[in-house]
């Protein structure tokens, strides 16, 4: 059986659709395209997922940052793993004022409903027992109103949260 991870880096949420949203979050919020190594460093960004079941096992979401980083250290050298580490809350190299960080969580925001109600088709736990619409529509407002406060929260934690909402 194929994993919830590998799908997502395939065709659900972190899939090459993600990371160009990543790249559109940057220019907004820098005014400036990134470097071309960071750009590289982007798409390698959530590759840890691929093999993992993440939305089962948030020990397993905990480690996805480690192969990007490993894969961007080969390629840039140091700079490349603080940049791809620094994007998540796990890393001991985490930045919540970082750039990667950022847009990363400033990417969702600004993510069309077509592809975020795709992502609960490919990705059915996703929706966590609701309707798509309303699942999509929770997630949004989460992300946008982390953002709005200046907080750019973890978007995992909106995942797991659901329930409660």
């Amino acid at each position: 059986m194929i994993s919830q991870g590998t799908i997502s880096v395939i065709i659900g949420c972190h899939s090459p659709i993600h990371s160009i949203l990543v790249l559109m979050a940057w220019y907004k919020l820098y005014r400036k395209w990134p470097r071309p190594w960071q750009i590289v460093c982007i798409f390698l960004h959530d590759i840890g997922h691929w093999g993992l079941n993440y939305l089962d096992d948030y020990e397993q979401k905990k480690i996805h940052w480690v192969r990007g980083s490993q894969i961007a250290m080969r390629l840039f050298g140091p700079k490349g793993y603080v940049f791809v580490a620094s994007h998540d809350v796990n890393s001991p190299y985490i930045s919540r004022d970082g750039l990667l960080y950022r847009s990363d969580k400033y990417s969702w925001s600004m993510a069309p409903y077509w592809w975020l109600w795709s992502n609960c088709i490919f990705e059915p736990k996703l929706r966590m027992e609701r309707t798509i619409k309303n699942a999509c529509k929770i997630f949004q407002e989460s992300v946008k109103m982390s953002i709005n406060t200046g907080n750019f929260e973890e978007t995992h934690s909106f995942y797991t949260n659901r329930c409660e909402k």
